[in-house]
């Protein structure tokens, strides 16, 4: 498999990259034989798509293929999606586009194999044909972003999403995006937002957009969580569910430790 190491390419470079990729698979593959494909898979999941609520904050446990603290050489994405599993979160979400990869979605289709949890496609969806090749590939949804898709696009793949019975979960990181993605009427709203140069989460720009979403959205955070003070500091923001990085389900005291901060009720009395 191709990969680029040593080397952090541009967010347009992968796009680009992955225009091409995605070309070349429609050029080899029609829409039709994966829609047959996709039409034999399991039902999705559902993963904040339901009308009931027990007020429970989820845990999405992320899978990244490369980063400063799991490179390459160390992936193992079957391997994660099981610890996270035993670690009882509520779903998995897998992102390999860091870097030029072409990889990501056989690691989809194996980590939806391995795991009976759903499972979230973070990657750059930017045509129809890649929303039917996740649900091919076992996922119960996918994460558009409207910072990377035109308006006339993200509606298509929202309506792709949902004509697949996937969750759509629609990426907002400002007023604007957040104002046309709650016109589309997605299954949630992924509030996303960091520091400019540095991975730090900018809570206070969510706790600005989160009063905008309408009580029947959901709202997940969709950057991940790194650190037990920004847990505490986006509890209170009254999400549905939270994107966490590995280094906080490392064991079972942190992931107490994390249950306990977004759900004390539960962890103090019926749940641990």
């Amino acid at each position: 498999m191709p990969t680029t190491r040593n080397l952090v390419p541009t967010v347009e470079t992968i796009i680009a990259a992955k225009r091409q990729y995605v070309a070349e698979r429609k050029a080899k593959t029609p829409i039709e034989a994966v829609r047959a494909l996709a039409s034999m898979q399991k039902r999705p999941q559902p993963i904040l798509s339901t009308v009931s609520n027990d007020g429970r904050v989820m845990v999405v446990g992320r899978i990244v293929y490369s980063n400063a603290d799991n490179g390459p050489d160390t992936y193992d994405p079957v391997g994660t999606a099981l610890r996270y599993a035993r670690a009882r979160v509520d779903a998995v979400a897998l992102f390999t586009d860091m870097t030029l990869y072409q990889g990501g979605l056989d690691d989809l289709m194996l980590v939806s194999r391995a795991v009976n949890i759903p499972v979230i496609s973070q990657d750059y969806i930017l045509d129809e044909y890649q929303v039917v090749e996740t649900r091919a590939a076992g996922a119960s949804a996918v994460m558009l972003s409207a910072s990377v898709l035109d308006g006339v696009l993200l509606r298509a793949l929202v309506s792709a999403s949902q004509r697949n019975r996937m969750t759509a979960i629609v990426q907002a990181q400002n007023e604007e995006e957040l104002v046309y993605a709650l016109s589309l009427s997605p299954h949630v709203i992924g509030l996303s937002k960091t520091e400019p140069n540095s991975r730090r989460l900018d809570v206070d720009t969510m706790a600005r957009l989160r009063p905008m979403i309408p009580y029947h959205t959901r709202v997940m955070l969709a950057d991940p969580v790194e650190t037990f003070d920004e847990v505490k500091a986006i509890a209170g923001l009254r999400v549905d569910a939270i994107m966490v990085n590995e280094v906080l389900l490392g064991d079972s005291e942190k992931i107490q430790r994390l249950q306990a901060l977004l759900n004390p009720a539960r962890s103090n009395g019926e749940d641990s």
